[in-house]
């Protein structure tokens, strides 16, 4: 195997082409797109070949395509001699590579290859051209100059040469390559020093007139104080144009001060921003239906004193059945609030009917009643022990059973405020 004595002409005649061509391309532009890569390769021949290792010689063109990849195409020629002195192996080959920068430092920029060309072999008696595909690794470096890096690089060349050897599908070398990468493009030359021209003595330049004053902004809300109506306002508080808090619900009080700053338009609202309850109630003045209730009374949640039968009007039921109606969740539920807002209050769910048809038939269908609006209460969170229900059936009337309208309002359910 030809080892050293070709390794060591590679080394020096690449060492000696870098210090020569670096200051060749002392003008040469270090950020061009576009550079050549002369270079001279080692190959490590395929076991299989049967053949000696030796010189190669490689030349590149690429284009920097981003700040991590590089695209060449690049030509390469070699020849391997028999071990047995019968012939050699003369290869020419073309590739298109990819290399991959993981960093473009330029004392140390490594970086991955993987290509694909044809590589031509030709070999006593044999000639032909075959896939070949490289891939490897390799480095750059700015040793010598700034714009010339060093380059070198190890690959692994693949190529399915099934002809020169013929118990041979395919070959695998190693190519140790060093070289240069050399950027095209002139810098400029630099600029002429100026000469330095003595000047005639000339009359003192005016003083600059003085700047204008900064406008001043004495409270911080971002308008200055011409502008601002309202010059003392606190520290990191919104303002609007005119320098003056908002008042995000316009409920004549600051944001900053509004400790309820989500009043309804139009509410009486206290000097925090919170809406009145003039009768103490728990009720506040625009929910309360009953705004002038007697001291300490308990009230529902419309702001009215609990009686001892509370009337549920609008609850009514299907035809028949003890199916609530859709209308009559509205009023049940303000019912279950009131209980929940007081809850020491047991209730009896109270059902009635009117007259018509029969007795039995009316206890039942009261009771299925009281029993449905009971169960549609605990569903809301009233504690099903605070609650009983009974069906009074038509033996409670509050109206005359002679008449539709007065039958309409013997069909109810109350709740009964136990003492």
């Amino acid at each position: 195997m030809k080892t050293t004595g070709p390794l060591r002409h590679c080394l020096t005649l690449a060492l000696a082409s870098s210090v020569t061509l670096a200051g060749a391309a002392a003008y040469a532009d270090a950020d061009s797109d576009w550079y050549i890569a002369p270079a001279f390769n080692y190959v490590i021949a395929d076991e299989d070949r049967n053949a000696d290792d030796d010189v190669g010689f490689q030349f590149g063109i690429g284009k920097r395509l981003s700040e991590a990849w590089n695209l060449e195409a690049n030509i390469e020629g070699n020849t391997l001699d028999f071990e047995n002195g019968g012939g050699e192996f003369k290869q020419r080959g073309i590739a298109l590579d990819g290399l991959y920068f993981f960093s473009r430092d330029a004392g140390f920029a490594p970086y991955g290859l993987i290509g694909v060309g044809g590589l031509n072999t030709k070999v006593p008696a044999e000639k032909g051209t075959h896939t070949m595909v490289n891939a490897g690794v390799g480095f750059l470096s700015n040793v010598f100059s700034d714009t010339v890096a060093l380059r070198m690089e190890a690959r692994y060349r693949w190529d399915n040469d099934d002809e020169s050897i013929p118990t041979e599908d395919s070959f695998g070398d190693w190519v140790i390559g060093l070289g240069l990468q050399i950027p095209l493009g002139n810098r400029a030359a630099p600029a002429a020093a100026a000469v330095p021209v003595v000047a005639a003595a000339a009359e003192p330049a005016p003083a600059p007139a003085p700047m204008p004053a900064a406008p001043v902004d004495s409270d911080g809300d971002g308008v200055v104080d011409g502008d601002d109506t309202c010059p003392n306002t606190p520290a990191g508080a919104e303002v609007d144009a005119r320098g003056c808090e908002l008042d995000g619900d316009g409920d004549g009080v600051a944001n900053s001060l509004d400790r309820c700053p989500d009043t309804p338009a139009g509410a009486k609202v206290d000097a925090n921003g919170c809406e009145v309850d003039s009768d103490n109630d728990g009720v506040v003045d625009s929910r309360d239906r009953c705004p002038d209730t007697v001291a300490d009374a308990k009230v529902d949640v419309r702001g009215c004193e609990i009686k001892e039968i509370i009337e549920l009007p609008g609850v009514n039921f299907q035809t028949g059945s003890a199916q609530l109606v859709a209308e009559s969740t509205s009023i049940l539920d303000e019912a279950a609030a009131t209980l929940l807002k007081h809850t020491d209050i047991k209730a009896e769910v109270a059902g009635h009917t009117d007259n018509t048809g029969p007795h039995a038939f009316n206890v039942d269908l009261s009771q299925r009643r009281a029993q449905a609006v009971m169960d549609y209460l605990v569903s809301k969170g009233v504690a099903a022990d605070r609650l009983t229900a009974h069906g009074y059936g038509p033996d409670s009337p509050v109206a005359d059973n002679a008449t539709k309208d007065g039958r309409a309002a013997n069909r109810r359910v109350e709740l009964k405020i136990a003492k």
